[in-house]
């Protein structure tokens, strides 16, 4: 049995449990819940409209959204993946990777290598992927062997690894032992395009990052693994792309809608109305118009 609703101007209001909730366009999960109108009972609904309990139900509670701050087992998390956290949030885009990075990050051993990639991510705001992991660039020689021996096969489709105790752990040491990525900015003095050096894409998990030296402005880190992704086709614009990474697969709000190809026009004659200038109607067309 569906559940009352109302729609005025764009805004959702549904009764639940004989309380009113109010779901305006720029909720987390608003797309989700008009698809789960149909059919969703009041506690599935609920799940969603409450983001506090979204976000603790999807981290088994060792995630949760107390007062506006992020917590990871009952203990505030400060720096820039609780920023990012809250900002996707508040845009309505997918929270679930951010709290899967935040997972990722408690599994390394070093609380050093946790504070130290806060501040990295804080200076690059280098994209996260799906699977809780991030973005980086190398940059590698022509045959795409690591600058620094020449012993690493940078291919695309290769996973680098070296012993985490054999990675520096310093970081003020600038060069120093270690499997190396981070920014543009560093990848461009680091590397030479003009000689034939390639520049690709790096997908690292948060646990395996040993260290962030201190030289060359926090743009670099190391780590004891990484997966080349990609080769470098522009910096990378969005802030969220998928687990398999491809250049052009980066999550966007356009694809979500295909979810509700499912949904015969007589659904979504419900919300119409006869104001000309209602601005969901171009919404509404958007998800019907397939």
């Amino acid at each position: 049995m569906s559940v009352p609703f109302m729609w005025v101007d764009g805004n959702l209001t549904v009764i639940l449990k004989n309380k009113s909730h109010q779901v305006i366009p720029d909720h987390t999960n608003y797309k989700l819940i008009l698809e789960a109108l149909p059919t969703a009972t009041e506690d599935e609904l609920l799940e969603l409209i409450d983001i506090e309990k979204a976000v603790a139900a999807f981290s088994q509670g060792q995630v949760s959204i107390q007062n506006g701050k992020v917590m990871f087992e009952g203990e505030e998390v400060h720096g820039s993946i609780s920023k990012r956290i809250i900002e996707f949030m508040s845009k309505g885009l997918p929270f679930e990777p951010l709290v899967k990075f935040l997972e990722n990050l408690m599994e390394n051993p070093s609380m050093q290598s946790q504070q130290e990639l806060y501040d990295f991510l804080e200076h690059e705001n280098l994209p996260i992927t799906e699977d809780g992991c991030f973005l980086a660039y190398k940059a590698v020689s022509k045959d795409f062997k690591d600058k620094w021996k020449g012993t690493f096969d940078n291919s695309v489709g290769q996973v680098c690894t070296m012993r985490r105790a054999k990675v520096d752990d310093n970081r003020k040491a600038g060069c120093s032992a270690g499997l190396h990525a981070g920014a543009l900015n560093y990848v461009a003095e680091y590397g030479n395009v003009d000689a034939g050096d390639n520049i690709v894409i790096v997908k690292i998990n948060p646990e395996d990052v040993v260290s962030v030296p201190s030289d060359c402005n926090c743009e670099k880190l190391r780590t004891c693994k990484y997966e080349v992704v990609g080769l470098y086709q522009g910096e990378l614009p969005k802030p969220l792309y998928k687990a398999e990474f491809e250049a052009d697969s980066y999550v966007d709000e356009d694809e979500a809608s295909t979810v509700y190809d499912e949904y015969d026009d007589d659904y979504w004659d419900q919300f119409e109305d006869d104001d000309d200038n209602d601005p969901m109607d171009d919404l509404i067309d958007r998800y019907t118009d397939y």
